[in-house]
């Protein structure tokens, strides 16, 4: 049946009810929240216990990650005969906060470390010869790669022969063949023991930092009382985890949780400043960093260089971060003006294609770094992967987005022979072909993206996570335990829940264009409180007869006032 918002059928998840009512009643957790929590894979009280009391005690040993000890070996080395280092990095959030972490913390350990992050229209994405020629003509003796470096096995043979050791930290998919370094950490790899792959760059860097602190206590570097305190590194990890959509579950939950403790309470200069622009106090939160910071924190090395986002992150002078800051706004800014006008542009030639397995357009002029954003809003209108490429000369540089079912870095290795250089994720990733080689790349391409069956009839369904009643809502603590299943993010979506049997006590239009009803239990006789439903830019629907609807909504929490209230945002609705 046709819902009346998002016009999707509607799915409900297959509950085991004998397990949520075990669960609920063991840990005195509401029933909705219970099923939620058992949607999610956590249908046992002690995972459940440990989701909802992260502690960084908790995180897994960064000695299990394939390679940690002989990179840590290297490290030691460097860190006891004072060594140059090299770090390079990547341009975006992540790359930046990663770079910034391995930067701060070398400096605090005695490490001279060099940091170089590619320019992303002029050096494109991943290691390159210049950054490599940067670093050893820095002095540099070794080199760490943070968030890219996994699939560079030409690179990675260069610098080898420039006479630097090189340990690669990455996140993303290798190939079958990793680069000849001294050690390869990366949680994707396929003999990597870790416990969790889903890890950010940032995230990475972090583990390693941890496993060489430990090492250097023990060796006995330094005393326990004068051993860094590496919390203070979790608001870099907490940024660049959120801003480059990593799933907020296990080690990245504990790592995020407290990461915006720290950002709220004791930020850095730099990152203090970045907040105060944008009118961000109190308890900082994931939405706050994916539509705020990282946007800005990125808009760097899209617009100009991700230096500045860089210095921004590691100085310690107020005035400094002032300016930065001011220069990151002014970049956000002129990004969201190219992206309008591109994605505009885009549109109009998706409009004249027509229906396609996939998308590849290609312009010379077109701005590398905000291709990704743009590929990312015109995969919504199409359904389908879309990779838009730059024209330089004889190159095609850009970036692929592409639908939830569609593994879109699977579909771009098969065609690996034609590429100069690729890498990425499942949903994203970055390539760089020659112009000769696009038409067969194209035809490979969507050939390889039918077959993985993507383009389906139906649109996907909305998955609910129970049924609630309002009675459940009005509980005291309802509001309290919803705040400890916080942080949502990707791959840990806030819950949605239907109801029905309501009354609509009254409707009315705020803001611009808002519906705001007010819902009661049908039976409630007067005796219930009433929740505010909100419906985002459907004001015009004020007429539709409400009483008689399902409703599947998002439950919030409101501030007001110092006062906490539950607020539903409404998310689609139905005939019964």
């Amino acid at each position: 049946m046709p819902s009346l918002i998002l016009n999707r059928p509607w799915s409900f998840m297959n509950l085991e009810k004998g397990l949520v009512m075990e669960l609920s009643k063991a840990l005195s957790l509401p029933r909705s929240l219970t099923a939620f929590l058992v949607n999610r894979g956590l249908d046992s009280k002690d995972t459940i216990l440990k989701h909802l009391n992260p502690s960084l005690s908790s995180l897994s040993d960064p000695f299990l990650m394939k390679d940690m000890d002989r990179a840590v070996d290297r490290l030691e080395t460097a860190a006891v005969e004072r060594e140059r280092v090299g770090i390079f990095g990547d341009f975006d959030a992540d790359g930046v906060t990663a770079t910034a972490l391995l930067y701060l913390f070398f400096k605090e350990i005695g490490i001279e470390p060099y940091a170089y992050i590619p320019h992303r229209e002029k050096d494109g994405y991943g290691l390159n010869r210049q950054g490599i020629d940067y670093l050893h003509g820095r002095g540099c003796r070794l080199l760490v790669t943070v968030d890219c470096g996994i699939t560079s096995l030409e690179e990675v043979r260069y610098s080898v022969s420039r006479g630097l050791d090189t340990v690669i930290t990455d996140h993303h998919q290798p190939l079958d063949a990793l680069p000849k370094a001294i050690a390869c950490i990366d949680p994707k790899r396929q003999d990597c023991p870790f416990p969790f792959n889903e890890l950010s760059g940032v995230g990475v860097a972090f583990y390693l930092a941890w496993a060489l602190r430990g090492r250097l206590y023990r060796a006995g570097f330094f005393s326990k009382s004068k051993a860094p305190n590496l919390r203070k590194y979790l608001d870099l990890v907490a940024v660049g985890t959120v801003a480059d959509m990593m799933p907020l579950l296990r080690e990245n939950r504990i790592l995020v949780k407290a990461g915006l403790d720290v950002l709220s309470k004791s930020p850095r200069p730099g990152m203090r400043q970045l907040m105060d622009s944008v009118g961000l106090s109190g308890q900082v939160s994931c939405t706050d960093i994916a539509f705020r910071i990282g946007p800005r924190i990125n808009a760097a090395g899209r617009i100009k260089h991700a230096d500045t986002a860089f210095q921004l992150l590691i100085t310690e002078d107020v005035h400094e971060a002032y300016t930065l800051s001011g220069e990151l706004n002014s970049y956000n800014q002129e990004r969201q003006r190219l992206e309008r006008k591109l994605l505009s542009e885009v549109t109009e030639l998706l409009r004249s294609a027509g229906d396609r397995s996939a998308h590849i357009l290609y312009s010379e002029g077109w701005q590398k770094g905000i291709l990704g954003l743009v590929a990312s809003k015109a995969v919504e209108c199409s359904n389908c992967p879309v990779i838009l490429l730059s024209r330089e000369g004889d190159m095609l540089i850009g970036s692929g987005r592409a639908p939830d079912e569609i593994d879109l870095f699977s579909a771009i290795s098969a065609c690996g022979d034609l590429l100069e250089r690729f890498g990425g994720h499942r949903s994203a990733a970055g390539l760089r072909i020659g112009i000769g080689k696009i038409d067969e790349f194209r035809e490979r391409f969507c050939r390889e993206v039918s077959m993985q069956a993507i383009r389906a009839v139906e649109r996907p369904p909305l998955n609910l996570d129970a049924e609630v009643e309002l009675e459940e809502l009005a509980s005291d603590d309802y509001v309290r335990f919803l705040e400890l299943l916080e942080p949502f993010g990707p791959g840990y979506e806030c819950p949605l829940f239907f109801t029905r049997d309501f009354c609509v006590r009254g409707a009315r239009v705020v803001g611009q264009n808002h519906l705001k009803l007010a819902l009661t239990p049908r039976m409630s006789f007067g005796n219930h409180k009433s929740f505010d439903l909100l419906a985002w830019g459907h004001g015009n629907k004020i007429d539709v007869a409400w009483d008689s609807m399902e409703l599947a909504f998002i439950p919030s929490v409101n501030t007001w006032n110092g006062k906490k209230n539950l607020q539903l945002i409404l998310k689609d609705a139905r005939k019964p």
